[in-house]
């Protein structure tokens, strides 16, 4: 039976000797139910009892389904559509949790810090780096992801970074574990990397799609943009807002854009901080769009 990819849905699901019900729809890389990873890391979470706990990027933010009411969860989500599937469970269940609004662990000293691997290893080093820097010394790191998808290399990076890891095969699942040393971890900073095109610099972060070049595709549609003046235009998947600073440059009169990651939005408020005529969204366009407008392009 074929789902419309807007439409949320519920599901229930057996988890630790529990049902707890979920939130997804389809178009998220998640689909409907959670992922494996994140059914591992909810195992983990129960044996760890954290006070304090860091979910980056974990489906469903489905280890506090299963955690005590007095545990203080932050939620850290890229993805939008993710961020909803995410609030629509933790809201069905009555639990509350604060959010990250940019896509970027706050600041803060946490006991436990679940990750789900990201699919590119550039967004899961930075990931592994920021939950790092804000875990205490002794604090528990746990990462999962698919052995066939950056599993194995998150393991590697994980015992490069903390010296000592347990790791295991599971469900085709990597799972590793970490202790935070009392010494001094070597993390990097999370800092917005810049490129030029065309007499602009572009901000970027780790992760963001073609973070650090003008890609092919944009490069194809640039070089076919019509003339623009006048124009009001709707660029859905920004990225690093290649496209968008060219259709400006082209005297587009007004330029929406939405992106679905949060570091890409970031970024791009950062590059057009001072273009009147640009307007920047965190969100799926498969739940709509956050202005209510007519587009030429």
């Amino acid at each position: 039976m074929g789902v419309d990819a807007a439409t949320w849905q519920s599901s229930t699901i057996h988890l630790a000797g529990r049902r707890v019900t979920v939130f997804g729809r389809g178009g998220l890389p998640s689909g409907l139910l959670p992922t494996a990873a994140a059914e591992l890391l909810a195992l983990e979470s129960v044996t760890l009892a954290p006070g304090r706990l860091l979910l980056c990027d974990v489906s469903a933010a489905l280890p506090a389904l299963l955690l005590p009411p007095h545990t203080h969860t932050t939620v850290v989500m890229r993805h939008a559509g993710m961020r909803q599937a995410a609030e629509r469970t933790l809201a069905h269940a009555r639990i509350t949790a604060q959010w990250s609004t940019d896509g970027l662990v706050p600041a803060g000293e946490y006991d436990v810090a679940l990750i789900e691997v990201a699919p590119t290893r550039e967004a899961w080093r930075m990931r592994l780096h920021e939950a790092a820097r804000h875990l205490r010394p002794g604090g528990v790191l746990v990462a999962a992801g698919p052995n066939d998808a950056g599993g194995k290399s998150a393991a590697r990076d994980v015992k490069a970074l903390f010296g000592s890891v347990n790791e295991r095969s599971k469900a085709h699942q990597r799972v590793v574990t970490a202790i935070k040393p009392h010494a001094h971890l070597a993390v990097s900073d999370i800092t917005p990397a810049t490129f030029e095109h065309a007499h602009r610099t572009y901000y970027t972060y780790p992760g963001v799609f073609a973070a650090d070049r003008l890609d092919v595709g944009s490069a194809e549609l640039i070089a076919a943009l019509p003339d623009m003046r006048g124009l009001r235009v709707l660029d859905i998947g920004g990225g690093a807002g290649v496209l968008a600073g060219a259709m400006c440059d082209a005297g587009a009169v007004a330029v929406d854009v939405i992106d679905v990651d949060a570091l890409a939005v970031k970024a791009m408020q950062h590059t057009f901080a001072d273009d009147t005529q640009v307007q920047v969204a965190w969100g799926d366009v498969l739940d709509g769009l956050p202005w209510d407008a007519q587009y030429d392009v």
